[in-house]
């Protein structure tokens, strides 16, 4: 979006960590990073298909041309119904990006109907406390409080790298 236009947000399932985490990461480092980059609206749809689609119509109305971007926590369901949506108002022009990276995002990610979806293993997330446990155990330092996943973007660049998708 060159680091400029309208954006909107498609929130996680309230109460989730992921509902407070995946907003305000997105608002924050996208205030930091591109000022001119304006959120219009955010809304949780239970990222259920068929509630986005309702959700992202009614803003492709209210908003026209100055929404640019759409960001969604979920790169299935809520993605399922973003891209009806951009279809049957012909929005394609409208960026796309997601949390996740199960089969469905990753296909749509290929096939150019979403721009990036974030790498999520959830082999790696289960992994990585039984990894530090097992250390903790057999004596090796655990030498910080918190320990992240590696972060990376999946691109229609790199989208071949990750499969076979883990859900």
């Amino acid at each position: 979006m060159n680091y400029q236009g309208g954006y909107c947000l498609v929130r996680h399932m309230p109460g989730s960590s992921c509902f407070t985490s995946r907003t305000f990461a997105a608002v924050t480092e996208l205030k930091k990073i591109a000022p001119k980059m304006k959120l219009l609206d955010m809304q949780a749809t239970g990222l259920k298909a068929e509630k986005t689609m309702q959700v992202v119509s009614d803003w492709i109305t209210r908003f026209g041309p100055e929404l640019k971007g759409i960001i969604s926590s979920d790169d299935s369901g809520a993605q399922i119904g973003i891209n009806e949506a951009c279809g049957k108002a012909h929005r394609e022009d409208i960026i796309r990006v997601a949390a996740g990276h199960s089969k469905v995002g990753l296909d749509f990610v290929k096939g150019r109907e979403v721009y990036a979806i974030t790498y999520q293993s959830a082999e790696s997330d289960g992994a990585l406390p039984m990894k530090l446990a097992a250390d903790w155990f057999n004596g090796k330092p655990v030498t910080r409080p918190v320990y992240y996943l590696p972060r990376r973007l999946i691109t229609k660049n790199n989208v071949k790298d990750y499969y076979p998708a883990q859900w």
